[in-house]
């Protein structure tokens, strides 16, 4: 397994603060600001002529606004292709089905659950270059929990000892469901010379190559 840094240094927390200050703050007081110049404009019929400097001010503030967003939804498509593109890879009829699955491509997160063979993967896009990728049999977990729309996975993973991931409220019951079913059935490998886990570990040395990003889970 490769030793990665996971967690966030200085520069993540600067950045995740100004992104928290852009959306809570300075973009709910832009699209007001914003809405009003629009009513004005439009009641007025435009019987007022603006000045150069008033054309400048409306093309920054929609700038301010729409750049950002535009941004953002760029990355999330990007987040949810990426995500699709590793399912694929490591989907197959002999080793992973997924009757069901939640991807959140705004927190870059996937868990695919196939009841057939008890096999789990999880995805998560922990930053730029990084991404985890977690298989996991019905022996590698040990309790599962709900809590409104976030599903939490507790396994034997040192590293990772919690998984979660946040889906629409009826998915998420469902799944907390369906592996309370089916930890109550009895498994066996499909192919015990490379168990889920590791076969997810091997492969993900594709996933690196491909999407040019480091998996700490590769074998």
């Amino acid at each position: 397994m490769n030793t990665v840094q996971r967690h966030d240094n200085s520069f993540d927390y600067i950045w995740a603060l100004i992104r928290s200050a852009y959306y809570f703050v300075l973009l709910p007081c832009a699209m007001i600001v914003a809405a009003i110049t629009l009513i004005i404009g439009l009641g007025s019929s435009f019987r007022y002529s603006l000045f150069a400097t008033d054309y400048f001010l409306l093309s920054l503030l929609w700038m301010t606004i729409l750049i950002p967003l535009g941004y953002r939804w760029f990355n999330i498509n990007s987040r949810r292709k990426k995500l699709n593109e590793i399912v694929s890879m490591l989907s197959s009829s002999e080793r992973f089905s997924p009757k069901k699955e939640s991807l959140n491509a705004g927190s870059g997160k996937y868990l695919g659950i196939d009841t057939i063979h008890g096999n789990i993967l999880y995805i998560h896009m922990v930053k730029k270059g990084v991404v985890n990728v977690i298989g996991l049999t019905m022996h590698d977990w040990t309790n599962r929990e709900q809590e409104g729309s976030t599903l939490r996975l507790y396994t034997r993973n040192t590293d990772l000892p919690v998984l979660s991931i946040n889906g629409h409220p009826n998915l998420v019951n469902e799944m907390f469901d369906m592996l309370g079913a089916m930890s109550e059935r009895s498994y066996s490998e499909s192919f015990p010379q490379e168990p889920w886990p590791e076969y997810v570990g091997r492969q993900s040395r594709f996933v690196e190559f491909e999407h040019n990003v480091v998996v700490p889970q590769v074998v």
